[in-house]
């Protein structure tokens, strides 16, 4: 898979006059409401059906802004989408939109569809405006922000930052979830945590934020307990470190371990030993206490044949850009897999698409590895399989980090701290 490369003088942070400051300050703010107010929600769970209020005008306008700053910034922006893997950014919003009149809901997966556009329209002119490291850090600030906002709003307003939810007809569960859903706000905790693994590692940021930080978004994986998140934040460290783990030695050492713990394990589970303490680990990880939430991997099961069927009933167009939530209503409002979401949305080739994406990202990881994506893409990909994490109807921090990953090595970014210059 070949990629295109761009001159590493078009990376370089074009702030060398008091224009270029600016432009770069803009730019960096605007990236900056892309993962921190496109994701918060100041109005807590109303308990409402859908409804637009300020924060939808107030996202749609950050979207907007976008798109036009896009616009301007094309001659820096053309070539990547016109190109491999770029392209695949421009195949995908191409085709999401040939599927808008078919959608079950067409003012909605409009709306949803100009703010992809607009966003996607500004990221790699801000990848290259501000080089890759100034972007990083952008996005670094936005995501812990998110998660100190959530604090906020859960200690000091209960009433937004506390997400009750119902697990059975007689119980509720209280779980964080500060400015968004406890699953979200894992997600945000899982991107900070490896974000800050990799700021951290070779020192591009001191420890004294690094260490905090990363403590600060690993308490809140634990109080929002969104599971997957916990899950695919450790995927995400691991391939953050991965030359530093998987070493000969330590691999050796690991088989060695096996061979020798494999045996006594196999002769205490045929004895049914292990059978007590498998179902009470099962039960205490569950919400609603019982095992069989999580041998259904929380009943994603079910919800996967269902979106199936529905995906076979309109195979070619989908059901409309963003529209699960409506499709699958009775079925927590989306696939639980982002090439199942949007095969439901866009159909079987907007489906093949983002499985582009995904087979390019794991050939890339292996052969041409950025550490400093690398993570944060396999917090997406690990999540993807079991979540519906990726799209929204308005992009934030999945979406920006997805696209911008995509163009990474394509755009030939780097991750070196700007250096003072020398008069």
């Amino acid at each position: 898979m070949a990629t295109v490369a761009y001159s590493r003088v078009d990376e370089r942070p074009v702030a060398t006059s008091g224009s270029g400051r600016l432009v770069t300050s803009f730019v960096g703010a605007l990236v900056f409401a892309v993962v921190f107010l496109n994701a918060a929600d100041f109005r807590g769970d109303t308990g409402e059906e859908f409804s637009v209020h300020w924060q939808i005008y107030l996202r749609l306008l950050i979207c907007a802004v976008c798109g036009g700053t896009g616009i301007l910034l094309v001659s820096k922006s053309y070539r990547a989408f016109l190109t491999f893997p770029g392209f695949l950014i421009t195949l995908l919003i191409a085709w999401i939109g040939v599927t808008l009149p078919f959608s079950v809901d067409r003012t909605y997966s409009l709306a949803a569809y100009v703010s992809l556009g607009a966003v996607a329209m500004l990221i790699p002119a801000a990848m290259q405006i501000l080089g890759g490291y100034r972007y990083l850090m952008i996005v670094a600030a936005g995501l812990v922000t998110f998660i100190v906002g959530s604090w906020i709003a859960y200690l000091v307003f209960p009433e937004i930052g506390i997400f009750k939810e119902q697990i059975t007809q007689t119980e509720v569960l209280e779980r964080m979830g500060g400015l968004g859903h406890p699953n979200e706000l894992g997600l945000y905790s899982a991107f900070t945590t490896v974000l800050f693994a990799v700021l951290g590692y070779g020192r591009r940021l001191s420890y004294l934020i690094v260490v905090p930080a990363m403590l600060l978004s690993l308490v809140t994986l634990v109080v929002c307990f969104s599971r997957t998140s916990m899950g695919i934040t450790l995927v995400g460290l691991l391939v953050v470190y991965r030359k530093e783990l998987f070493t000969q030695q330590t691999v050796i050492a690991t088989l060695l371990l096996a061979i020798l713990a494999i045996p006594p394990i196999f002769v205490v589970a045929g004895t049914g030993g292990f059978d007590w303490l498998v179902g009470d680990a099962l039960e205490k990880l569950s919400k609603s206490g019982t095992a069989d939430e999580l041998t259904t991997a929380t009943g994603r099961t079910d919800i996967w044949a269902y979106a199936i069927q529905r995906i076979g009933e309109q195979p070619l167009h989908g059901y409309g850009y963003m529209t699960a939530r409506f499709v699958m209503e009775k079925y927590s409002y989306h696939c639980h897999n982002i090439v199942l979401n949007m095969c439901l949305n866009t159909g079987v080739i907007g489906g093949m698409t983002l499985l582009s994406m995904v087979l390019y990202f794991v050939y890339a990881i292996y052969h041409d590895p950025r550490y400093e994506v690398d993570g944060l893409v396999a917090v997406i990909l690990a999540g993807g399989l079991i979540d519906g994490l990726l799209f929204a109807a308005v992009p934030s921090a999945a979406v920006l980090i997805w696209f911008s990953a995509l163009l990474w090595r394509q755009l030939d970014m780097q991750f070196d701290p700007p250096q003072p210059k020398t008069l």
